[in-house]
């Protein structure tokens, strides 16, 4: 019993000794300091407004289509005779090359005939205009002399008096003389030469073969001018005007090609919202069907400013800084890009927040 009264008083005695340094050490510790806050705010970047002449940049895009395009059709009948150069897709003709001719042998000796009695009509008029006319005779035998069956009819000597057109027209010459002149002009179309610079895009008959009237031959278009149909936005068409030079570029070949605008669209698409802008381009490169990229530069907008897109505040106001607050501005938006709108209605000098302050209102207060 008295081993165990002895433990047990040792246990408690190293207890209370063990307390007692514990808490003679923790009176000399000195406290921990607690380190400053760091400020939390945030500052905010402004822009001063200061107008001024500023030019949009933007792109439009579309594909490319020849600028002159036709489809042939025959406006006479007879068969497609061969020609050295076969009219085939890919043919290439220079301005005013022969393309296609139909057989026109028969209809010209009947051109032939009509000219021949018009030739038989003026020479027995000669003898009497020699009598009723003689002033006016020469000018009708000079023409008679220089008549040539296989050219074209020259005009008529013109009457030198009412009395005198009268007594030609009496016999018939004039009659003859217009219906010849418009067999002529039907001779014509049984060849069809190249309106302008081209290459045929489609053939639709071979040589040999009957053409009827009205019957499609192919197609012919112009190598080397190109038009590029863009669609253009409301705020940036009303920048654009005829004449402005563009540069064109596309993901198929390399390089830039200057384009020229030459059409506006005075039409808005109600579906797409946009308006038709048409582009005029000329390169050897270039094909129709090619996908191109037009980025243009427009005409300085005057007293104008830009700001980043993610400032506007709604349809048409900004934050503005004033005394250290934050107060709505109304604005005009003339011009918008990808990044940026160009706006007026702000004053030189006006201070502006330089980005976005989530949960801003106005009245709220800023360093």
């Amino acid at each position: 019993m008295l081993n165990k009264k002895t433990s047990l008083i040792a246990v408690l005695l190293i207890l209370i000794i063990g307390f007692s340094f514990k808490t003679i050490l923790s009176n000399k510790k000195e406290p921990m300091k607690r380190r400053p806050m760091k400020s939390q705010q945030k500052s905010i970047p402004i822009l001063t407004v200061k107008n001024d002449d500023v030019q949009l940049d933007f792109e439009i895009s579309g594909h490319l289509s020849a600028f002159d395009e036709v489809e042939i059709y025959a406006e006479v009948s007879g068969i497609l005779l061969n020609m050295m150069q076969r009219f085939k897709a890919g043919t290439h003709y220079r301005f005013g090359e022969l393309m296609i001719h139909i057989d026109d042998a028969v209809y010209k000796n009947t051109v032939l005939a009509q000219k021949s009695s018009l030739m038989n009509q003026l020479t027995l008029l000669l003898p009497d205009l020699s009598i009723d006319f003689p002033k006016s005779a020469e000018n009708w035998r000079n023409y008679l002399a220089e008549f040539d069956l296989e050219k074209p009819l020259n005009p008529l000597p013109e009457p030198v008096s009412d009395k005198e057109r009268y007594y030609i027209a009496s016999r018939n010459i004039f009659n003859q003389y217009y219906s010849i002149k418009a067999m002529e002009a039907t001779l014509d179309k049984y060849q069809i030469r190249a309106p302008f610079d081209g290459v045929v895009t489609a053939a639709e008959i071979n040589p040999g073969t009957l053409v009827r009237v009205g019957q499609k031959i192919g197609e012919f278009v112009n190598t080397d001018t190109y038009e590029l149909e863009a669609a253009a936005g409301i705020h940036d068409v009303q920048h654009l005007q005829t004449g402005l030079k563009v540069t064109l570029t596309s993901n198929e070949i390399n390089g830039e090609f200057e384009g020229v605008i030459q059409r506006i669209n005075a039409v808005i698409d109600p579906t797409s919202q946009t308006v038709k802008v048409y582009i005029t381009t000329r390169d050897k490169r270039l094909r129709a069907g090619m996908y191109c990229t037009a980025h243009v530069t427009s005409q300085p907008i005057s007293n104008a400013f830009r700001i980043a897109r993610n400032l506007r505040v709604g349809e048409n106001h900004v934050f503005a800084v004033k005394d250290s607050a934050l107060v709505l501005k109304p604005i005009e938006i003339v011009g918008s890009d990808d990044r940026q709108l160009i706006v007026r209605g702000l004053a030189d000098g006006t201070h502006l927040i330089g980005e976005p302050i989530p949960g801003a209102v106005t009245g709220m207060k800023i360093n």
